[in-house]
């Protein structure tokens, strides 16, 4: 995940900027496991977001796996500034039947654990600032909205926009929200995305502002052209493929059926350069 400039929000407060520095993974290899499937996006987001909030953002990279009796526990540093920890910690048979609430408790635990012995290995992360982050997750019940980009109207910077990403266990909102000196002048819903970030370069990562009332949201796909209206806080999404639907942008969405997601994604294989989609469809057999 790319360094972006960053600060965590909540409605009401508003806190200190940020570097995200670190990325976090979830993962389980044994049945039941926490770490399967897209939920645990969520999680591995927020924690990652907290981790430089609270200063903690030693590590780039920070994996820990679930585990079971048949491997071996261990923390270990590898070159990059990388962190990978085994842990052993019990399977739930009814774990896929919890609440979201229980589900989140327990993926909080397994990582929270996992750290500890990190920073125990290694003195570098603060079990006091750890607390403090569980404690935190836990206050907020999970729920966190976080700027992922900074945009400054540059005539007057007073004047920004930010995309704005909500983490829940089986979608990622993003919204667009513009102030002029730090007071709200819109916010809008942009987009439900899958549980990850691999794809807001290829559709958010170009703002353009053309006036103070207008700005224009593309990505590295160049799939959809986002316009935004800021005095009337009107947004308007422009298909820029030959497709009836951009099939990139459709296949990343979260709020779109199995069927659908699965045409947006023939449809992108056929966008392909034919060496590009034979070799994926080769992977995928």
């Amino acid at each position: 995940m790319e360094n972006n400039a960053i600060r965590t929000i909540k409605t009401g407060a508003i806190l200190n900027y940020f570097i995200m520095k670190t990325q976090l993974r979830l993962n389980s290899v044994i049945l039941h496991g926490v770490g399967s499937g897209p939920e645990s996006g969520a999680i591995d987001l927020i924690y990652a977001f907290l981790l430089t909030e609270f200063e903690q953002d030693i590590y780039r990279y920070i994996s820990v796996n679930q585990i079971g009796n048949d491997l071996k526990e261990f923390v270990m540093k590898e070159p990059g500034n990388k962190i990978h920890v085994n842990i052993r910690y019990p399977a739930d048979e009814d774990f896929e039947k919890n609440s979201v609430d229980e589900k989140n408790l327990i993926r909080l635990d397994v990582i929270h654990t996992a750290l500890l012995r990190v920073a125990n290995q290694y003195g570098k992360l603060e079990i006091q600032r750890l607390e403090q982050i569980k404690e935190k997750i836990i206050n907020n019940n999970f729920s966190f909205d976080f700027v992922y980009k900074i945009y400054k109207y540059k005539k007057n910077y007073n004047i920004i926009a930010k995309i704005i990403v909500h983490p829940e266990m089986d979608r990622f909102n993003y919204f667009l929200l513009v102030e002029e000196n730090q007071k709200v002048k819109c916010r809008m819903k942009l987009y439900c995305g899958l549980t990850n970030l691999f794809y807001y370069s290829d559709l958010f990562s170009i703002v353009k502002w053309k006036s103070m009332n207008e700005l224009i949201i593309t990505g590295k796909a160049k799939e959809v052209e986002i316009c935004i209206t800021v005095n009337e806080c009107k947004i308007r999404f422009t298909n820029l493929t030959k497709y009836q639907k951009s099939p990139f942008f459709e296949m990343m969405r979260a709020d779109t059926s199995e069927a659908d997601r699965q045409k947006a994604h023939q449809d992108w294989l056929h966008s392909l350069p034919p060496s590009h989609s034979a070799l994926l469809n080769y992977t995928a057999n």
